[in-house]
């Protein structure tokens, strides 16, 4: 074999070599592209997910709270309307008082006690209180359940940016497991189901 043989040889080898690598790049480029672009959609969807998830948590806890204002106002209307019954039969009791004034306040001490139709009854009161506070206790619960809901979410979205540095395809699916589970536990306490 004559030297301009094999220099020929050489450079068509180092050719198929560089176009080999060439193609390997190209490829490993797109394989990578694919990656974070898979990657980039689900970061969006998580986000997505996770506001909604934030959404429902913040309206469950001002649902908890106007709830629980509701029902302190009706337990201190109620409180109001006991002090003035009580003032009221304390009056009539007073010696020398007329019937007829002693009558007068034994009734409205009695009316306070009645079902009206505004609800303005010390038990209706009473009632519509404890109504209110069961309301919001509740609400607090369920707010509970969306924030672990968030706090999957927000984790699952930090673990794709992990595996979009790492090129990790286990790290991608932890995070898409995470926010299954914080999706569905968002999903559960919607429906009413609540945490233990």
């Amino acid at each position: 074999m004559e030297a301009a043989d094999a220099h020929e040889l050489i450079e068509e080898a180092l050719e198929e070599s560089e176009a080999r690598h060439d193609a390997d790049a190209t490829r490993e480029k797109s394989e990578e592209r694919k990656f974070r672009d898979r990657a980039s959609v689900m970061v969006g969807i998580f986000a997505v997910l996770l506001a909604i998830v934030h959404t429902a948590a913040a309206s469950a806890q001002r649902e908890s709270m106007l709830s629980s204002i509701e029902a302190s106002d009706n337990f201190a209307y109620m409180q109001a309307k006991i002090v003035r019954e009580t003032v009221l039969l304390s009056a009539s009791r007073m010696p020398g008082l007329e019937s007829e004034t002693r009558a007068t306040e034994l009734g409205e001490a009695t009316r306070l006690r009645q079902p009206d139709k505004a609800g303005h009854g010390i038990g209706q009161l009473q009632e519509e209180g404890t109504r209110q506070r069961q309301i919001s206790t509740a609400k607090a619960i369920a707010s509970e359940g969306y924030e672990f809901g968030e706090i999957a979410l927000q984790v699952a979205i930090v673990l794709l940016s992990i595996a979009m540095i790492a090129m990790s395809t286990r790290v991608m699916w932890m995070a898409g497991i995470l926010a299954g589970c914080g999706t569905a536990l968002a999903l559960l306490t919607a429906l009413g189901m609540q945490l233990p």
